[in-house]
């Protein structure tokens, strides 16, 4: 019986403002990845100003997975995935992070204008979800130097520098703990962790 993956951890570039607003000069400069270096911008920027800035007429918020752009999730590989775990190396101290994450994710690649008057570019978006289900962590988990890095990811694999890490419901919920452990008194994150576990153990 092939392996369901419940869960994604991709990577966004650092953000010194929190991806509600566009990054600092030096964030740009010293992104990993090239395009941003070079083009000195980011579409990611706004991935957690949900709060911020509107969602569509249908209710959702988007925001970029870089990886995923030129490669989107397989669809049968990314059927059961309930929530993406968004991370980032910041590169003051060079350390790897999950920042947050969208649950109840839907892959669809697509621009839309910016919210921003001073951007006239459209911003390349490919993730939705609802704001309710959209959380920017107020202490990031530090996969660097966690013990718990090898529970976060099926064995033997490793966090996807240039691609994403599918991950199993053991991974996901492991990772949640975590954040709860990080967060204990986060409501939004305990409310969003208890539907997430509900459903994904509706679909073992």
């Amino acid at each position: 019986m092939a392996v369901k993956n419940f869960g994604i951890l991709a990577t966004v570039d650092w953000n010194s403002n929190d991806w509600k607003e566009q990054p600092t000069e030096d964030d740009l400069n010293h992104s990993n990845f090239g395009d941003v270096v070079d083009h000195g911008f980011t579409h990611t920027s706004l991935n957690f100003a949900h709060e911020k800035y509107p969602a569509d007429d249908k209710g959702y918020y988007f925001g970029l997975l870089p990886q995923l752009w030129s490669k989107m999730p397989d669809k049968e590989k990314a059927r059961y995935v309930e929530i993406v775990f968004i991370k980032a190396q910041d590169w003051g101290d060079k350390q790897n992070y999950i920042v947050g994450f969208y649950a109840f994710p839907i892959f669809v690649k697509c621009k839309r204008p910016s919210p921003i008057p001073s951007i006239t570019m459209d911003f390349e978006l490919n993730v939705k979800a609802l704001p309710k289900d959209i959380h920017l962590l107020d202490n990031h988990i530090n996969l660097t130097t966690s013990q718990d890095l090898q529970k976060f990811l099926p064995k033997g694999k490793e966090p996807g520098k240039q691609g994403y890490n599918y991950l199993t419901k053991e991974n996901v919920f492991k990772i949640l703990d975590k954040m709860t452990e990080f967060n204990p008194k986060d409501k939004k994150l305990s409310g969003i962790k208890y539907r997430l576990i509900i459903s994904i153990e509706r679909m073992i």
